[in-house]
Order: structure tokens, then sequence, then C-alpha cells
């Protein structure tokens, strides 16, 4: 055991080989070779060993697919908005006005610790007709009758804002805490107001945080499935649920491979634009550079 030790230690390609190869190993056969694979499928006219074709990926500026596409970037806006700006009030409220930080943090992330098809069911019997919201709506006199917002884009919206909204608060928090509160104090002593203060000082150097967290929210958004299937029916379909239906209901794999690579392709642009931008998903201390 002492010699391979030795061995080891002694040969810097082998430190590196056992350092840096296994890890590089795993993400080429487990997500690169994937990929790959995909991206050959998609170029076929049917399962291997189908003649190559275009029609796949011409296939994908039909009006139908441009309409789910449309509606899935509508969401993933709308979805995101809303995280932000709800995510970040929260912690912002946590770390300026709260003394009990660890335990709202906790509260936060509370609902990771359950299923998420459980969490969409919960939701289900809360929006159905005469479910949980009909009736507390009705308890506080607003309505008198039965009531669901089933199966609808409000539906899928909330939902989605629900399951993503603690993994977009999580970086808005990391940000708000690191940030130098002498920077707020001495631009109130300047005579900047609380608005002004925020936008000028606390806003950009918070601006990593914020860009993490709309990134770790709006692309799970843009590829999501389950929950328009769930809350939104067949009115709602994504392009997530698109695919789904190429892989598992009409077994067309090489169309449902070019739709995953395109949105692939999409998801890179994203990251490399908020790469360009300033957006750093490991760095969401409160330095700005």
């Amino acid at each position: 055991m002492y010699r391979l030790y030795m061995s080891v230690r002694d040969r810097y390609w082998l430190r590196l080989l056992l350092l840096v190869g296994i890890p590089v190993g795993v993400l080429l056969l487990f997500f690169v070779l994937p990929l790959v694979i995909m991206l050959w499928l998609s170029f076929h006219d049917g399962m291997p060993p189908a003649p190559y074709t275009l029609e796949n990926y011409v296939r994908l500026f039909d009006g139908l697919y441009l309409n789910v596409l449309w509606r899935t970037l509508t969401m993933t806006v709308q979805v995101t908005v809303l995280v932000t700006i709800v995510g970040y009030t929260l912690a912002y409220s946590v770390v300026q006005f709260s003394r009990r930080t660890t335990l709202l943090l906790l509260l936060v992330i509370l609902p990771f610790w359950t299923n998420y098809i459980v969490r969409m069911y919960a939701l289900i019997n809360i929006f159905q007709t005469g479910g949980a919201m009909s009736w507390a709506l009705n308890a506080v006199g607003v309505l008198n009758e039965d009531y669901g917002m089933l199966f609808t884009h409000e539906a899928v919206l909330i939902g989605l804002a629900y399951v993503w909204l603690p993994l977009a608060t999580l970086p808005f928090y990391a940000s708000l805490s690191n940030l130098d509160t002498d920077l707020i104090d001495a631009s109130k002593d300047l005579g900047a107001g609380p608005i002004k203060t925020f936008y000028s000082v606390t806003l950009p150097l918070t601006y990593n945080g914020l860009i993490a967290g709309i990134i770790l929210v709006a692309i799970p958004t843009f590829g999501a499935f389950v929950t328009p299937a769930l809350l939104g029916g067949t009115d709602q379909i994504m392009i997530g649920n698109v695919i789904d239906q190429q892989f598992n209901q009409a077994f067309n794999w090489p169309f449902g491979a070019a739709i995953g690579i395109f949105v692939s392709l999409i998801v890179l642009v994203v990251l490399g634009l908020s790469t360009k931008i300033g957006g750093n998903i490991v760095g969401v201390g409160g330095d700005q550079q």
C-alpha cells in the first residue's frame, strides 16, 4: 500500500489522472455522450439505420411548435419575474429585519424535503373546483360558489413559482448577507433616501447573486414538463411536454431529440449571455468588481 502511495505521489501525470480524469470521465459518460447520441439521432428519418435528414429541424418551425415555444418563453419570463420579486424581497427582509435567520431559511428550504410530485398533487387539491382555495374564498365571503383554477395558465404560473422560489431565494440571501452595511450607512449619510440607496448601492453590489437566482429559475422553468402536465392539462403544454410526448407517446425519438438539442442550444445561449453581463452562479457574494 505504501509503495502504491509513493508511486502515485511521485508521478504527476498519475495524480492528475486520479484527481481530474475521474470527474471528467463521469461528465463525458453521463452528460456529453448522451447529448452526442441525441444529436446523431436527431438527423435520422426514423430510428437508425434510417436515412439522414434535416426534416426534424425544419419541422420545429411549424406554427404548432412555434406557438408552444412562445408559450414556454412567456411562462419562463413570467415565472422568473415573479420569483425574482418575491424571492429578493423575502431574502432582503430576512437579512435586514429578522434575528431568526436560521429558522426563516429553514422554512424557505422546507418544501425541498417533500417529493416534487407530492407537492404538485397538493396544489391540485388546492386549485381544483371545490378544493381548499375555493373553500377559503367561500369562508371569507369572497365567493358564494365553488371555484377552481386548475388547468389554467395561472395555476401553472403559481405552481412553477412555488417550486423554484427557494432555489432563487438562497443566492439572493447569500449576496445580501455578504453586503457591507457600512456602504449603505455612508449612502444615507450623504443624503440618499432608502429607494436611491437601494438602487445605487444594494442592487449593484448584489448583482451577481441576482443574476444567479434568475438563471437557476429560468433554465428549469424553460424545460419543465411535470408541472404543466399536472396543473395545466392539455391547453397549457410547454416545450418539455412536447419532448416527453415524442419519446413516450409518439415514439418519434429523432424528432424528440431534435427538440431536445434545440432547447439545449437555447439554454447554452442564456448561460453565455448571463456570463457576458456579469452573472456568476458560484460567486454570489456582495463584492462587485
